[in-house]
């Protein structure tokens, strides 16, 4: 299942992904986004409850599965993107 492809999720959603996978905090990710925390804090809701997922962790866990993220790459890319 391509999250992207079946519509799902969006390039900003996807985006938003990559900086919890990679680390980044509610804040550092408003920042990056030019978006209220308060806003990025919402958007993370969100996706946790679209996705059954219970934590940030788990929803990146997820996001590898489905191929949001790129398993072989390190920082994480959007899925099937190089490094």
């Amino acid at each position: 299942m391509d999250l992207a492809s079946d519509g799902l999720i969006d390039d900003r959603d996807r985006a938003l992904i990559v900086m919890l996978a990679r680390g980044y905090t509610t804040t550092r990710i408003a920042r990056e986004m030019h978006l209220s925390r308060y806003t990025v804090a919402e958007r993370i809701s969100k996706l946790l409850d679209r996705f059954e997922c219970s934590n940030r962790s788990q929803l990146v866990a997820y996001s590898y599965v489905h191929e949001v993220l790129h398993v072989g790459s390190w920082p994480p890319m959007p899925g099937g993107a190089d490094p």
